[in-house]
């Protein structure tokens, strides 16, 4: 293996060496929806269905809540005669039945739906919609009582071995396990960013072979619905940070590609120089500005390469992090040349992992020529001064604040916690969202 593409410093590796024995599925998207193809940058947006939106409880259902179906038909409330059309829908293929959406808040209210069958994941769910007849859309829909799995403030996310779990951080329980979304031969998931409100993840994916082209080097952005499991590539680049109020994510690009001095008629390099700014408010993203570098850099080593970047707590300023460890201010409103300014601390020793008010958590490797050794280290952005967090990890530290940016969850191998607690994994740690 020549390199992993760059997508979070260690958080890559870390993953991309677990490996795994098959492929993974790059997308799962409902049917009913536009399918992005596997090529960067790539923005699309879905077809807009009639069970797809957060509503108010109704009655209590029969059903089994926490499972998955398949959408064939729904027919509004309102509509003459709706019940007894959607029940001869139903008559007309075996094994389909009709539920009434205001009993499910993972729906949206005053339809008539025909559903069919009960599955574990979304994924699981659309894999039956080949089957199905043509007739019939048919797309997967989660059957519970909140359509966010982290509506509560002490629930994060992680990445234990291959799966992305809830967890609940005063405990460690384990309350909702997602298809195994980061299991592919090569593929490495960076940085993950949740949306204040919970319904979405933001996550870095980049393989092993992404240097033999451009595209593929820069790597690219998924967005995971939390509600309904489904994958959508956004954008092309690494490492989403989004705002604590929801409305902006940002996401690091190399607008280079060089060749590779090694290998110039094989291999590219694509040191990433753009720090580009998308608008969330609207569903998807949707680019509205960029940042680059004063001088681009020409290679992985280069001092100017931008690192790492993520927001200040009133989402009106972003701090930025280069090779050289120099950590620059940015405003919304401010300069377009990223490091044009003078430095907020200069020399930092360490890859950036989180911000909380002003302390950056940094990853350090102190015993660089054994395995491990990792410290989580923080540094006060006021002085420059340094504090040890957790020392002596046997892996790749990991951390991550809270989308309010007050709170720290740190993990390591087979451990994470908060100030308050910490608890066992089933595997290892490969990232954390919070």
């Amino acid at each position: 293996m020549r390199r992993v593409l760059l997508l979070a410093g260690v958080a890559l590796a870390a993953t991309a060496c677990a490996g795994s024995e098959t492929a993974p599925s790059s997308t799962t998207t409902a049917p009913s929806s536009t399918t992005t193809s596997s090529t960067a940058p790539t923005t699309t947006t879905p077809v807009a269905d009639p069970s797809t939106s957060t509503t108010a409880v109704g009655a209590t259902s029969t059903e089994a809540w926490g499972t998955w179906t398949l959408i064939l038909d729904s027919i509004r409330t309102s509509a003459p005669g709706a019940e007894e059309q959607a029940q001869e829908i139903a008559g007309g293929l075996e094994g389909a039945a009709v539920l009434h959406s205001n009993d499910f808040p993972s729906l949206n209210p005053g339809y008539w739906v025909v559903y069919w069958g009960a599955f574990q994941s979304g994924t699981e769910a659309s894999n039956w919609c080949a089957d199905q007849p043509d007739r019939f859309s048919c797309y997967p829909r989660y059957l519970g009582p909140d359509i966010s799995p982290l509506a509560a403030d002490d629930h994060a996310l992680l990445i234990d071995g291959q799966a992305l779990v809830v967890v609940d951080v005063a405990t460690g329980e384990r309350l909702k396990v997602f298809d195994p979304y980061f299991n592919g031969d090569g593929m490495g998931v960076g940085r993950m960013a949740l949306t204040p409100d919970a319904s979405a993840l933001y996550y870095g994916v980049g393989f092993e072979d992404g240097w033999y082209a451009c595209d593929s080097s820069r790597g690219q952005v998924w967005r995971l619905d939390l509600a309904f499991g489904t994958v959508t590539i956004v954008a092309s680049g690494h490492t989403p940070a989004v705002s604590p109020d929801g409305r902006w994510m940002t996401v690091l690009l190399s607008e280079q590609c060089l060749p590779d001095p090694e290998a110039p008629d094989l291999w590219v390099l694509t040191p990433t120089d753009t720090v580009v700014l998308y608008n969330l408010t609207t569903g998807l993203p949707v680019e509205a500005g960029r940042w680059s570098v004063g001088l681009p850099p020409t290679s992985y080593e280069d001092p100017h390469m931008v690192v790492w970047v993520d927001w200040r707590a009133d989402s009106q300023g972003l701090l930025m992090v280069n090779n050289a460890g120099n950590v620059f201010e940015v405003s919304l409103g401010g300069r377009a040349i990223l490091d044009a300014g003078p430095p907020v601390v200069e020399g930092v020793n360490g890859y950036p992992l989180a911000l909380v008010g002003d302390t950056l958590y940094i990853s350090r490797d102190e015993t660089p020529d054994e395995w491990g050794g990792f410290d989580l280290i923080a540094v006060d952005l006021a002085t420059g001064a340094e504090g040890e967090v957790i020392t002596r990890t046997v892996g790749w530290a990991q951390a991550a604040a809270d989308t309010t940016r007050t709170r720290l969850i740190w993990g390591s191998d087979t451990r994470a916690g908060t100030a308050g607690s910490d608890f066992a994994v089933e595997d290892y740690v490969g990232g954390l969202a919070w």
